[in-house]
């Protein structure tokens, strides 16, 4: 069977942080891109936009350069830092757009309905949730039918409605032979969507190597040994089980079993608990270290997982998997932990 490439990049270097990059997206595939801030991902967006050049190497649309009008027609491009006019109501968003495209505007009213926009048709863009406004974003990109999407975390805020309604959108694009390239942090439900996941750092495409372990209790030294002062030996021997956690102006402290995952995103590092997201001044590392002895297990890179409240391994693609909570939220599952998980809970 012969592919359609519709993405093609090559060697692809930029001074704001690509090294020699090469990826392709043919139709019908979608391709997830991992990355946190500052490794690449921005300026990558960027250049397949037509916004600056390369230093070195290329990019294809279809054929066509970025930012010339052919390549525009066929690419369609979504995510927080495509904002919409929050004076427009979602009717006049979508009506607009159409006329730009030269499209009936019946093709409006179609992709409204599509991310279940309808009833919202005749809201403020200002008076959208995250949600409603993310299904808008996507909408909007699909207006003119282009033949490859572009999505910058497309689920990374949103509720668990617009999550599902994004999602089956993304998938039934895919299956109308739509190529889909997906820029995330590395959320599951998103990286669970795509066929191929490429990981960025340092403006480099990397494997998805498991990180080293921290070092164990055991690896440093028994708690007071014969060189150690007797009051920091005392002060070691103190053990905090509960976690500081802060939002907007509370500071909480949550015990290990309240916390059902830990992750980091931009730089920050959050718990994901009942009570919502919670942000901690530690980085995921030394909270492998305080949480490993209560069943917390690294999952992904950026993921720390309580292995009691896990319900499911489930499997999306060959190299895509993701751990389903009992509380029905997902965390991503690298695949080359998905073995050792198993071993370690006697799958």
């Amino acid at each position: 069977m012969v592919l359609t490439i519709l993405l093609e990049i090559s060697d692809l270097c930029h001074p704001n942080g690509l090294n020699g990059i090469s990826l392709n997206v043919a139709a019908g595939e979608v391709v997830a891109l991992v990355g946190s801030q500052g490794n690449g991902k921005a300026p990558l967006l960027q250049l397949l936009t037509g916004i600056g050049r390369p230093s070195h190497g290329r990019i294809h649309i279809c054929g066509h350069a970025p930012g010339t009008p052919a390549a525009a027609a066929r690419l369609g491009v979504a995510g927080p830092a495509w904002g919409l006019n929050p004076a427009h109501t979602v009717s006049e968003t979508l009506s607009l757009y159409a006329s730009l495209w030269s499209r009936p505007q019946s093709r409006a009213a179609e992709v409204a309905a599509r991310l279940e926009l309808t009833a919202q048709r005749d809201r403020l863009v200002a008076d959208l949730s995250p949600g409603e406004a993310a299904r808008l974003r996507l909408a909007r990109a699909l207006v003119h039918a282009p033949a490859l999407l572009v999505l910058d975390e497309p689920m990374g805020d949103v509720d668990l409605e617009s999550a599902e309604v994004i999602e089956g959108t993304v998938g039934a694009e895919a299956e109308r032979g739509t190529g889909v390239l997906l820029a995330t942090f590395g959320h599951p439900r998103t990286l669970r969507l795509a066929d191929r996941i490429y990981y960025l750092e340092n403006g480099r495409f990397v494997e998805p190597d498991p990180e080293p372990r921290p070092a164990t209790e055991e690896a440093v030294g028994p708690v007071g040994a014969p060189d150690q002062p007797a009051a920091e030996a005392r002060q070691v021997q103190v053990r905090v089980d509960q976690i500081a956690a802060r939002r907007d102006e509370r500071v909480v402290l949550f015990s290990p079993a309240e916390i059902l995952y830990a992750y980091a995103q931009e730089k920050s590092v959050y718990l994901h608990t009942d009570e919502g997201d919670w942000l901690v001044s530690f980085t995921l590392s030394q909270l492998e270290e305080r949480l490993a002895a209560h069943g917390f297990y690294r999952a992904h890179r950026g993921y720390l997982v309580n292995l009691a409240c896990v319900r499911e391994i489930a499997a999306w693609t060959r190299s895509s998997y993701s751990l389903r909570l009992k509380d029905g939220s997902e965390v991503p599952l690298s695949k080359h932990r998905v073995g050792e998980l198993k071993a370690l809970l006697g799958w």
